[in-house]
């Protein structure tokens, strides 16, 4: 038992009132999830417990494999053991990759398909139906599946049939659903962002700048909304690093650790305090 011991069982005392129920919400954002290993470290360094999770898009996938129990040293291990190629094998528009690829990688997380009712801490999974185009949130039947919906991007991936809905990336009703742990039953709420620079525009007049800028300034104004559900938003520094690529893994790892660890003082302080009541 060294200090980093000691130092932990410190902040378990302080970390959390006895009548604090934390909420974490995980935020979409594409390969920059890869930042939420580095979170997941913190917390356990601070000695945080989480009571309920919600998940959009590659925050789905964060959000379940820890409500599922793996720390972040499993997660750092494992999320290098996985290829591009082997989550989006088609390039073409017309030819989105199959969603299956990223149930594919939840199963190897799990080792088998689980339930949500086999998680150790309470998750939602966020999609969107697009039959219907109406938020969902996913707490029963197959994890991997419906977090498999989650992530998938129209255009990228094939939409995921779950009972009567075809389910795609929750990103388009709710990329950081600070709300969905409010009604679960949490009254202290941590959101982490992955992209706080999504509605900035762009000087550009070219197409797929502005088009891209316009997505962004949209999922900003949902965005903004959800984020009022949150006592503590979480913005890891991830500009340099690119959503659509498996590389720089430890760096993105440590600017999540990093954006956790600022806030320590903060973060002890919340959660060391009775929470006060707040409406929905």
């Amino acid at each position: 038992m060294g200090w980093s011991w000691f130092k932990r069982k410190k902040y378990e005392m302080l970390v959390k009132h006895k009548k604090v129920k934390l909420g974490v919400a995980f935020g979409g954002g594409g390969a920059r999830g890869i930042a939420y290993i580095g979170v997941l470290k913190a917390f356990e360094e601070l000695g945080v417990k989480i009571d309920y999770i919600s998940g959009t898009s590659i925050g789905s996938i964060a959000g379940a494999v820890i409500a599922f129990g793996k720390d972040s040293a499993f997660l750092a291990d494992a999320v290098k053991t996985i290829k591009m190629k082997e989550i989006r094998n088609s390039k073409l528009i017309w030819k989105p990759s199959k969603a299956q690829n990223i149930e594919n990688i939840l199963l190897k997380f799990f080792g088998k398909d689980i339930m949500f009712s086999e998680l150790q801490i309470p998750f939602k999974a966020v999609c969107t139906d697009i039959k219907s185009g109406k938020e969902v949130h996913i707490d029963a039947g197959s994890v991997a599946k419906a977090v498999s919906g989650s992530c998938a991007v129209p255009g990228v991936f094939t939409p995921v049939e779950y009972g009567d809905m075809n389910l795609v990336d929750g990103m388009l009703t709710n990329n950081v659903p600070a709300d969905v742990v409010r009604n679960m039953g949490a009254n202290i709420i941590f959101a982490i962002d992955l992209h706080e620079s999504r509605g900035a525009g762009t000087e550009s007049t070219k197409l797929f700048p502005v088009l891209s800028s316009s997505l962004g300034v949209l999922l900003q104004t949902n965005v903004d909304a959800k984020l009022k559900f949150a006592d503590l938003v979480i913005t890891p520094n991830l500009e340099r690093f690119k959503a659509t690529k498996l590389e720089e893994i430890d760096a993105m790892i440590d600017e999540g650790y990093k954006s956790v660890m600022d806030r320590k003082e903060e973060i002890i302080k919340i959660l060391s305090k009775k929470p006060k009541k707040r409406k929905l």
